[in-house]
């Protein structure tokens, strides 16, 4: 049986990703709300949600990679792009892993993330920072 047929028609298949550096389970709780929110307005169906505190654990990172590479999931859908990783390093990987799996990494904050967008990101990123 194919994956695909668990799902209605032909659904674009979505991963959703929370993450509190801080903990905070408040704001875990308004991520997967407006994460959630706009899966259903955008008729996603939803595979997966993950929700972390602290760093992207080493469990999560696998299982997410894993179902990247066996095409299990069509978009990662993400409130922000700090959400996967505290370094531009980190989230250029991880970013360029999944879409070189077929995956789009969507930011609600930021739009479609890929190798070209980013330098912008992460130049606005800066500025921001350095400004407060």
């Amino acid at each position: 049986m194919n994956n695909q047929a668990v799902f209605e028609g032909n659904k674009t298949r979505a991963i959703l990703y929370c993450r509190s550096a801080n903990g905070d389970n408040s704001e875990l709780q308004e991520q997967k709300d407006v994460l959630g929110d706009y899966a259903k307005a955008k008729g996603l169906a939803v595979v997966r949600t993950y929700i972390e505190s602290g760093t992207m654990g080493a469990l999560t990172y696998h299982n997410l990679r894993l179902q990247a590479r066996y095409h299990e999931f069509d978009e990662l859908i993400i409130t922000e792009l700090a959400v996967l990783g505290n370094s531009s390093i980190e989230i250029t990987e991880e970013i360029s892993f999944l879409v070189a799996s077929g995956v789009k990494v969507l930011s609600l904050k930021d739009g479609e993330l890929n190798v070209e967008t980013l330098p912008s990101h992460f130049r606005k990123r800066f500025m921001l920072k350095n400004m407060i």
